[in-house]
């Protein structure tokens, strides 16, 4: 911005000021009661007080032989439940000191007149419904139950019962001399009318009025304001692109009481205009920019400054990319689109078979192989629009099967893979094993190291890129898991229960030698042995599998207890513990140890029981100690041992 043009605008900006000041101190306007100037054209019509009044008369008479639209801004108070009375645009021939208290609204007994009553208290000696609300009434009577009541009574808002909110609402007073129509809207809402020839049916033929507002409060009360409307605002050709290098059409649709004689704009990057629809405007480069308007009219009001941020949009740069294409496989295109100012409000895709689509990401599949021509066009907010080409060639995807075979544990599972569309040149194979392990290659040989079900998986990828379903083979790797038990000892005679431990069902087992069993062909034969025994045994499955396993089993004479006579509990592995082989003897009484002034050091009831040397966490010292036990044989005989052990340190 240069500098001359700088100092016009601050001389623009001075002379508005000096204006305002002096608009202030005119006004076209007699004030009555409690009415107060607030602006250069706005009143208070009542403050917020009890038994309080006010009138605003136009000084100058208009004539009902002529069409008018007149527009206000009305704000009828804060105060719902306890607010009152209301406001009355009225027209009258009495002259311009005239008005009304409390539920009268400054209307009541003024005669001839008309008056559009926004009535903000429910007095039932008047028919007033219990929201707020709007009537046309004539010659002083606010009584909506008698026949000056024209119009109404309906609510002043639409879709609200209270006017009491606040807020400024845009109040409309339409007449048409022609055809004698009478309207009042609220907020461009359409609230009561009446077609009446107010001349010769209210005037008396005298087609010349005053016209004002009045107000009133009671016991009840509000702040009740009214301004001459002077509200200066934009029209935009909706259809006009705001994109940079285009010409921007800017209108005047400013709402004013009396006639706008004067209009400054500024667009915001350094010009203005001080026409009401100023030439098209061509913005140097995409940006944002603020516009601002402010009007005049012919009373010397100024209005305050409308401003409103226009967008020139840049054009979008339309680009995407995306995966190999092949056919059967829905897949994505990543928009890469840029914009440098503006949003992108629209996405338009072709994808060359049909397909169209208005995301900004897609999906697409396509059904056949060959070369399709794929369009994106973008749209910003601002209208500006571009698009771009490319050519997508679709590849075709590769179909596949698979099998797999079940095998003993420890066995290979050979997997082979076939393919089923030849034609497609293929890079590599891909097996998932299902236990978290892969291989490559079209067949393949792969050992389980546990058994169970798997569910192993072969998908292939193409030299162009595309991937086949994945195949699905389920196999079983068959695990007996035998154990034929500990091996263990036993007293000579003595009944031996084996129990081989196995995974599944339908196996055979095969015990050999079968020397002393009840049943060589059963899982849990009984043994009855006169000497040391080794045992083979052989399971098969039903699948064919095998696995096998020994058990050695110590003989002795028995029942009898066998035990050490000296013992070194050094921790070296050999000989560390102190303990009594009990063959023949299925339940034990006790295993006791005493020291040579006989105290107990050492109790076990447990076959299994083991003495360490130590006695409540302390090692004994070498030397030697008397030990006794005590059990029941497999007959049920009762018998005991006695001796001593030496603990070797």
């Amino acid at each position: 911005m240069t500098r001359a043009l700088m100092l016009l605008i601050g001389l623009f900006w001075l002379l508005l000021s000096s204006t305002l000041l002096y608009a202030q101190l005119q006004t076209p306007y007699i004030l009555n009661g409690a009415a107060t100037q607030r602006t250069c054209n706005c009143y208070v019509l009542t403050e917020e007080v009890p038994q309080s009044s006010g009138t605003v008369w136009n000084k100058n008479k208009i004539s009902l032989n002529n069409s008018f639209d007149y527009y206000f801004d009305v704000n009828l108070g804060c105060k719902d439940e306890t607010g009152a009375d209301g406001i009355a645009f009225i027209l009258q021939t009495q002259g311009t000191n005239l008005g009304a208290t409390g539920q009268g609204m400054g209307f009541q007994n003024i005669s001839p007149s008309v008056g559009v009553l926004i009535d903000t208290w429910q007095n039932a000696d008047d028919g007033d419904p219990d929201y707020d609300h709007v009537s046309i009434q004539v010659n002083g009577d606010i009584s909506h139950t008698s026949a000056n009541n024209l119009a109404g009574p309906v609510t002043a808002l639409s879709g609200s019962g209270n006017i009491e909110d606040c807020n400024w609402h845009i109040f409309r007073i339409k007449w048409d001399a022609v055809s004698k129509l009478l309207e009042v809207s609220i907020d461009d809402s359409l609230r009561v009318a009446v077609q009446k020839d107010l001349t010769a049916d209210i005037f008396g033929g005298d087609p010349m009025v005053y016209w004002g507002f009045g107000s009133a409060t009671g016991g009840s009360f509000n702040k009740q304001q009214f301004c001459a409307a002077l509200r200066p605002q934009l029209q935009f050709d909706n259809s006009q692109l705001f994109c940079d290098g285009s010409a921007i059409v800017f209108g005047d649709d400013s709402k004013s009481f009396g006639t706008v004689t004067r209009w400054r704009w500024d667009f915001g990057d350094g010009t203005g205009s001080s026409v009401p629809d100023p030439p098209p405007h061509l913005y140097a480069k995409a940006g944002e920019y603020e516009v601002r308007l402010v009007i005049e009219d012919n009373s010397g009001c100024i209005s305050d400054t409308m401003k409103q941020d226009v967008i020139i949009g840049s054009y979008p740069v339309p680009a995407f990319s995306y995966a190999p294409l092949c056919t059967g496989r829905p897949f994505i295109l990543t928009n890469e689109t840029k914009l440098d100012v503006g949003t992108i409000q629209q996405w338009e895709w072709d994808f060359g078979n049909g397909q169209t689509s208005n995301a900004q990401h897609p999906s697409v599949e396509y059904n056949a192989t060959g070369m399709y021509e794929i369009t994106l066009r973008a749209t910003s907010a601002q209208g500006c629009s571009a698009s771009v080409q490319k050519s997508g060639q679709i590849y075709p995807t590769p179909q596949i099967s698979a099998t797999g075979e079940n095998a003993c544990i420890g066995l290979p599972i050979n997997f082979t893979g076939t393919d089923q569309t030849p034609a497609i040149p293929l890079s590599q194979w891909y097996w998932d094993l299902g236990n978290g392990q892969q291989q490559t290659g079209q067949d393949i040989s792969y050992v389980y190291p546990e058994g169970g079900a798997y569910q192993a998986g072969l998908h292939v990828v193409s030299t162009d890129g595309c991937f086949s379903d994945t195949f699905n083979v389920s196999v079983n790797v068959m695990d007996i898991g035998l154990f034929a038990g500990n091996d263990t000892l036993v007293a000579r005679n003595q009944p031996l229960q084996l129990n081989a431990q196995t995974k599944g069902s339908g196996l055979q087992f095969t015990w050999t030698p079968s020397t002393g069993l009840t049943d060589a062909y059963s899982a849990d034969p009984i043994a009855y042995l006169q000497q040391d025994q080794a045992y083979y045994l052989t399971v098969t499955s039903s699948e064919g599998c095998i696995e096998k396993d020994t058990l050695y089993v110590k003989v002795y004479a028995g029942p009898e207890f066998y035990v050490p006579t000296a013992f070194s509990p050094n921790n070296d592995g050999r000989n560390d513990v102190f303990r009594a082989i009990s063959p023949g003897v299925p339940q034990l009484d006790f295993f006791c140890v005493w020291n040579r002034w006989g105290q107990e050091v050492f109790r076990t009831q447990s076959l299994s029981g083991t003495w360490d040397g130590n006695f409540k966490g302390t090692p004994m010292p070498a030397g030697t100690y008397i030990w006794m036990i005590q059990g029941t044989d497999y007959t049920g005989r009762l018998f005991s041992r006695r001796g001593t052990v030496t603990i070797v340190r």
